[in-house]
């Protein structure tokens, strides 16, 4: 484990913009990747069959050279699918845990942790041995807004942290884009009202890649 201070030129500039941006980042893993552009992928903790497709399909585009990292939350759900998708894939991933570095995680993500130390890198603002608490989550999701200049949601519910995350995303004056989600059940429905909002739609991978700033014709060709 080590720290970036916000005076360090490792720590990421993005962070720097918000309203109280951590000082200090207690961190795990390959320093260098936070220099890369962050995405910011979130969503609900109750993953539809659906929602694992979509984060599957999306991140399954994604050229492995291309020089993007995806940030979730190591949350069970559309999180750990967000982290163990770029795992695969050999894609670069950013867990910001909402606890101490060792400690904000659901013990049963412990294998994706691991490997996200090894091949991505792990943040938070809490040092090691902290033990979590319910109030660390609102703090953690500012950092996943602030990090990155693109925040995507796949399923949310209404007053879920993955739309606390993207109010602040749009907050912070950053991308926001959304997954359109069934409307018959609870974790579409604040997805579903961001749209509601004005906020833009990701209807396929085409529009995916676009926000990457590649078209599908460059990857078939192999540019």
């Amino acid at each position: 484990m080590y720290t970036l201070k916000a005076s360090e030129t490792a720590y990421p500039q993005n962070l720097k913009n918000i309203y109280r941006y951590p000082n200090v980042l207690y961190c795990k893993g390959r320093k260098e990747i936070l220099s890369e552009r962050l995405i910011t992928i979130v969503g609900t903790r109750e993953m539809t069959t659906y929602g694992e497709s979509v984060v599957k399909k999306l991140l399954s585009s994604v050229p492995k050279d291309l020089d993007v990292a995806f940030v979730s939350g190591l949350a069970i759900g559309i999180d750990s699918q967000v982290h163990k998708i770029c795992l695969e894939r050999g894609l670069d991933t950013v867990a910001v845990i909402a606890g101490g570095i060792d400690k904000g995680f659901p013990e049963r993500n412990r294998a994706i942790y691991d490997e996200i130390c090894k091949k991505g890198i792990a943040l938070a603002e809490f040092p090691q041995g902290t033990e979590i608490k319910r109030g660390m989550f609102p703090i953690r999701n500012r950092i996943l807004a602030g990090l990155s200049d693109t925040a995507i949601v796949i399923e949310g519910g209404l007053k879920s942290g993955s739309l606390l995350t993207a109010n602040l995303a749009l907050e912070y004056g950053r991308d926001v884009f959304v997954i359109p989600g069934d409307i018959t059940r609870k974790s579409s429905k604040g997805c579903n009202n961001l749209i509601k909002q004005g906020a833009d739609v990701i209807t396929g991978v085409e529009d995916f890649l676009d926000i990457l700033g590649i078209s599908g014709e460059q990857i078939r060709i192999g540019i």
